[in-house]
């Protein structure tokens, strides 16, 4: 059977087909916007009316991917693009009002957890630390032996970061040393944030993606590696900093991440530190799967057999 998800984020919106039989979960079709909704918050937290009509102008259109394919089962849901609006209720009132969809706002922790059941399904972590850089948020759980220990959504992401803090395309000394102490704070009000070392990391999300790219591009990394060095987001931290290195190589090969790579990388590196991190398994599944699994497989199932 056919479902359809789609995954309202900070940078861009996503709408994903599955096939699933038993167990087995395959994407067919995997569509991305670059709306990039954090962009589009105020000062003063408010989304503002063109972040919202953007929004609804792509969801309108996935409504339609979703009718042209027959699709009748999906979900839709919204991350740290609507969850710390100041004016989500009006946000979600216009969605629903302009495209007949309802998005159901993830808590942070709700997102993690549902990040870990997606890596999970998909390549079981074991002992380890699963990180996912998101354009509004960080997602952090940490996993012992196959379970869960402890989770967290830290409110600094990619695209918010540069958003808020940066002026032009590049940072400045002054808005990168600012940068990093916004990301230390936040994490220095998670207890257990670098309490113990996890030479393991499971890597989610866009700035994931693009430190593979970056690293199979410039530091050798094999095309089909699934694992990089940690030691490469060190290397590329430094590397970004050049402003004609930035427009010549950065913009080539990772040109959707232009306004994100150096925050994103400055919030994996300073997690990366805090674990003490060796190497990172870049994984494809994430909150999407998560969500396919416990909202609708899990409970297709439990009706079925209630």
């Amino acid at each position: 059977m056919q479902y359809g998800v789609i995954d309202i984020g900070s940078n861009s919106i996503r709408l994903s087909i599955y096939e699933c039989e038993g167990s087995e979960i395959t994407q067919l079709i995997n569509k991305r916007e670059m709306a990039g909704l954090a962009g589009y918050v105020k000062k003063d937290g408010m989304l503002a009316e063109a972040g919202i009509r953007k929004a609804c102008a792509i969801l309108a259109g996935y409504k339609e991917v979703f009718a042209g394919f027959g699709i009748e089962e999906y979900g839709v849901f919204a991350t740290a693009s609507l969850r710390g609006a100041g004016n989500r209720d009006k946000a979600l009132e216009a969605i629903r009002r302009e495209t007949g969809l309802s998005p159901e706002v993830l808590t942070g922790e709700e997102e993690a957890r549902l990040d870990y059941i997606g890596v999970n399904h998909a390549m079981p972590m074991g002992t380890g630390l699963l990180c996912d850089i998101g354009g509004g948020s960080t997602e952090l759980v940490v996993s012992r032996e196959g379970a869960i220990e402890h989770l967290c959504s830290l409110p600094v992401g990619s695209l918010g970061l540069h958003a808020k803090y940066v002026d032009g395309l590049l940072m400045s000394d002054k808005e990168r040393h600012q940068v990093r102490g916004v990301i230390r704070k936040a994490m220095g009000k998670v207890d257990w944030v670098g309490r113990d070392t996890l030479p393991q990391m499971c890597g989610v999300g866009g700035t994931l993606r693009a430190l593979h790219k970056l690293s199979c591009e410039l530091l050798g990394l094999p095309a089909d590696a699934r694992e990089v060095p940690a030691k490469n987001v060190k290397k590329l931290c430094k590397m970004v900093r050049d402003k004609e290195f930035f427009y010549q190589t950065v913009y080539r090969i990772v040109p959707e991440r232009i306004f994100s790579i150096q925050p994103g990388l400055m919030i994996l590196r300073e997690v990366v530190d805090a674990f003490g991190c060796q190497q990172i398994a870049i994984s494809q599944s994430g909150v999407r799967e998560g969500y396919l699994i416990d909202r609708m497989l899990q409970t297709k199932k439990g009706c079925e057999e209630g």
